[in-house]
């Protein structure tokens, strides 16, 4: 019986970089594929001004815009809940400076939903209170929220179909307290174009340093 040469029984070890470069292939695959879903399921929000605070933080003035702000994912969902950060397109509202408005100079605002259909709302010395339909007021927890005693807006009742929402820095913000205060009327729950997730509030730091390194990328490959 004719044996083979051992050195034909041995297997060839991989090189170190045939390794690393497999693993680099796996990562890229695994970004495209991400991005891909992404751009699908999600979109990015760059938060702009301090109506967000301490929730995000919106960057500094520069030349009548902000930079530096946080840049979170947000879902491409229409099914917000009361409590929910979400991305509001102001672009149908009389209330739009585009419109000849007066309250909203941005087409999309990031804010945070605190009343649907049939709920009531009103605040009282910095304490924002909720009675949704049929029921009684109750106070709102709001660890996020940035406001003192001086902040205060009457009942409001939200219409079939509308929406009121509120920025977390309540003294600066342009939100429903100002819409109602303008004798605009509320915004139609169809204007939110977005929800931004607990877990994309989580990691926006993580998300706002890996956008900035693609959009780095891209102006170095374009």
């Amino acid at each position: 019986m004719i044996r083979r040469p051992e050195m034909l029984n041995r297997r060839a070890k991989p090189s170190a970089l045939l390794i690393v470069m497999s693993a680099v292939l796996i990562v890229f695959a695994v970004i495209v594929l991400l991005d891909c879903l992404r751009g699908i399921f999600m979109f990015t929000v760059e938060i702009k001004g301090s109506s967000m605070l301490n929730t995000f933080y919106g960057g500094v003035s520069a030349g009548g815009d902000y930079e530096g702000g946080d840049i979170v994912y947000a879902l491409r969902s229409f099914s917000a809940e009361r409590g929910d950060v979400v991305i509001i397109d102001t672009t149908a509202s009389d209330a739009y400076v585009g419109n000849d408005g007066t309250v909203f100079t941005s087409g999309t605002i990031i804010k945070r939903l605190i009343a649907v259909e049939g709920d009531s709302v009103k605040c009282e010395r910095g304490v924002v209170y909720l009675k949704e339909a049929g029921g009684e007021y109750a106070a709102l927890d709001e660890p996020y929220a940035l406001m003192d005693e001086s902040y205060s807006f009457p009942e409001v009742t939200v219409g079939e179909g509308q929406i009121f929402f509120l920025g977390d820095n309540r003294l600066h913000s342009q939100d429903s307290q100002e819409i109602v205060a303008y004798g605009y009327d509320l915004f139609d729950c169809d204007s939110i174009i977005g929800v931004v997730p607990e877990w994309a509030i989580a990691i926006k730091d993580f998300t706002t340093g890996w956008e900035r390194f693609r959009a780095s990328l891209g102006a170095l490959f374009s």
